[in-house]
Protein backbone atom coordinates (compact mmCIF):
# COMPACT_ATOMS: atom_id res chain seq x y z
CA UNK A 1 0.00 0.00 0.00
CA UNK A 2 2.67 2.27 0.88
CA UNK A 3 4.70 2.05 -2.31
CA UNK A 4 1.14 2.84 -4.26
CA UNK A 5 1.06 5.82 -3.00
CA UNK A 6 4.69 6.72 -3.57
CA UNK A 7 4.03 5.84 -7.33
CA UNK A 8 0.73 7.93 -7.30
CA UNK A 9 2.65 10.62 -5.73
CA UNK A 10 5.38 10.13 -8.58
CA UNK A 11 3.01 10.61 -10.98
CA UNK A 12 1.27 13.45 -10.12
CA UNK A 13 4.35 15.16 -9.75
CA UNK A 14 5.59 14.28 -13.14
CA UNK A 15 2.66 15.03 -14.72
CA UNK A 16 2.80 18.93 -13.48
CA UNK A 17 5.77 19.19 -16.21
CA UNK A 18 3.05 19.22 -18.66
CA UNK A 19 1.10 22.07 -17.99
CA UNK A 20 3.15 24.43 -19.71
CA UNK A 21 2.45 22.72 -22.45
CA UNK A 22 -1.44 22.07 -22.27
CA UNK A 23 -1.73 26.14 -21.40
CA UNK A 24 0.51 27.01 -24.28
CA UNK A 25 -1.79 25.00 -26.51
CA UNK A 26 -4.58 26.51 -24.64
CA UNK A 27 -3.14 29.84 -25.29
CA UNK A 28 -2.82 29.38 -28.90
CA UNK A 29 -6.72 28.48 -29.40
CA UNK A 30 -9.60 30.81 -29.21
CA UNK A 31 -10.76 29.39 -25.46
CA UNK A 32 -7.73 32.49 -24.15
CA UNK A 33 -8.26 34.35 -27.55
CA UNK A 34 -4.56 34.00 -28.56
CA UNK A 35 -3.53 36.19 -25.50
CA UNK A 36 -1.83 35.33 -21.95
CA UNK A 37 -1.96 38.44 -20.00
CA UNK A 38 1.00 39.73 -18.18
CA UNK A 39 -0.46 38.80 -14.32
CA UNK A 40 -1.38 35.43 -15.39
CA UNK A 41 2.57 34.85 -16.64
CA UNK A 42 3.65 36.13 -13.10
CA UNK A 43 1.36 33.88 -11.97
CA UNK A 44 2.62 30.97 -13.59
CA UNK A 45 6.09 31.87 -12.72
CA UNK A 46 4.86 31.49 -9.12
CA UNK A 47 3.56 27.71 -10.15
CA UNK A 48 6.22 27.15 -11.88
CA UNK A 49 8.75 27.61 -8.72
CA UNK A 50 6.39 26.03 -7.02
CA UNK A 51 7.12 23.03 -9.06
CA UNK A 52 10.93 23.34 -9.01
CA UNK A 53 10.36 22.57 -5.08
CA UNK A 54 7.97 19.45 -5.65
CA UNK A 55 10.91 17.74 -7.55
CA UNK A 56 13.33 18.14 -5.40
CA UNK A 57 11.47 16.63 -2.70
CA UNK A 58 11.01 13.20 -4.81
CA UNK A 59 13.20 10.22 -3.30
CA UNK A 60 15.57 9.77 -6.49
CA UNK A 61 19.03 11.16 -7.26
CA UNK A 62 18.99 15.18 -7.38
CA UNK A 63 20.56 15.56 -10.64
CA UNK A 64 17.61 13.17 -12.51
CA UNK A 65 15.18 14.95 -10.87
CA UNK A 66 16.39 18.27 -11.99
CA UNK A 67 16.76 16.63 -15.70
CA UNK A 68 13.35 14.84 -15.61
CA UNK A 69 11.82 18.01 -14.33
CA UNK A 70 13.58 20.36 -16.92
CA UNK A 71 13.06 17.77 -19.79
CA UNK A 72 10.24 18.90 -21.71
CA UNK A 73 11.56 22.38 -21.50
CA UNK A 74 14.92 21.22 -23.12
CA UNK A 75 13.24 19.06 -25.84
CA UNK A 76 11.21 21.95 -26.53
CA UNK A 77 14.03 24.21 -26.77
CA UNK A 78 16.13 22.02 -28.86
CA UNK A 79 13.45 21.62 -32.01
CA UNK A 80 12.42 25.30 -31.52
CA UNK A 81 16.26 26.13 -32.17
CA UNK A 82 16.55 23.48 -34.84
CA UNK A 83 13.63 24.62 -36.30
CA UNK A 84 13.72 28.20 -36.53
CA UNK A 85 17.53 28.69 -36.13
CA UNK A 86 18.67 25.58 -38.44
CA UNK A 87 16.21 24.50 -40.86
CA UNK A 88 15.29 26.61 -43.34
CA UNK A 89 11.58 28.37 -44.05
CA UNK A 90 11.07 25.53 -46.76
CA UNK A 91 11.93 22.69 -44.83
CA UNK A 92 10.66 23.59 -41.28
CA UNK A 93 8.00 20.76 -40.04
CA UNK A 94 5.16 22.86 -38.61
CA UNK A 95 3.87 20.73 -36.53
CA UNK A 96 7.02 20.07 -34.68
CA UNK A 97 7.87 24.01 -35.35
CA UNK A 98 4.26 24.43 -33.57
CA UNK A 99 4.81 22.06 -30.59
CA UNK A 100 7.77 23.48 -29.94
CA UNK A 101 6.86 26.86 -29.39
CA UNK A 102 3.39 25.94 -27.00
CA UNK A 103 5.70 25.31 -24.23
CA UNK A 104 7.08 28.55 -23.59
CA UNK A 105 3.57 30.42 -24.38
CA UNK A 106 2.38 30.86 -20.74
CA UNK A 107 5.54 33.12 -20.16
CA UNK A 108 5.65 34.90 -23.27
CA UNK A 109 4.02 37.58 -21.46
CA UNK A 110 7.06 38.41 -19.39
CA UNK A 111 9.87 37.61 -22.01
CA UNK A 112 8.64 40.10 -24.59
CA UNK A 113 8.50 42.81 -22.16
CA UNK A 114 12.18 41.72 -21.15
CA UNK A 115 13.14 41.53 -24.88
CA UNK A 116 11.66 45.03 -25.46
CA UNK A 117 13.70 46.81 -22.70
CA UNK A 118 16.84 45.69 -24.87
CA UNK A 119 15.80 46.15 -28.17
CA UNK A 120 12.22 47.67 -29.29
CA UNK A 121 12.47 45.87 -32.44
CA UNK A 122 9.40 42.88 -32.36
CA UNK A 123 11.20 39.48 -32.91
CA UNK A 124 9.19 36.47 -31.77
CA UNK A 125 12.08 33.91 -31.89
CA UNK A 126 13.76 36.23 -29.56
CA UNK A 127 10.66 36.14 -26.99
CA UNK A 128 10.27 32.08 -27.07
CA UNK A 129 14.23 31.90 -26.53
CA UNK A 130 14.04 34.19 -23.40
CA UNK A 131 10.83 31.89 -22.67
CA UNK A 132 12.68 29.01 -22.37
CA UNK A 133 15.42 30.33 -20.54
CA UNK A 134 13.23 31.98 -18.27
CA UNK A 135 11.24 28.72 -17.33
CA UNK A 136 14.71 26.63 -16.81
CA UNK A 137 15.98 29.36 -14.50
CA UNK A 138 12.23 29.73 -12.23
CA UNK A 139 12.48 25.83 -12.11
CA UNK A 140 15.76 25.58 -11.04
CA UNK A 141 15.65 28.61 -8.54
CA UNK A 142 12.56 26.51 -7.29
CA UNK A 143 14.58 23.43 -6.81
CA UNK A 144 17.55 25.01 -4.93
CA UNK A 145 15.14 26.88 -3.26
CA UNK A 146 13.79 23.47 -2.30
CA UNK A 147 17.07 22.14 -0.78
CA UNK A 148 17.65 24.84 1.34
CA UNK A 149 14.20 24.57 3.14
Amino acid sequence: MKNSSKTREYLKTYSLICIPLILGFLINTPIFGYYFPLLFSLLFLAFWFWVGTKFYQLNISKVYSLLIGNSINIISAILFIWSFFITSDENRNLLLAGFSQYYAGPTLAISARLYLLTNPEVLTNGYVTISYILMFLVFTAGFFYGAKR
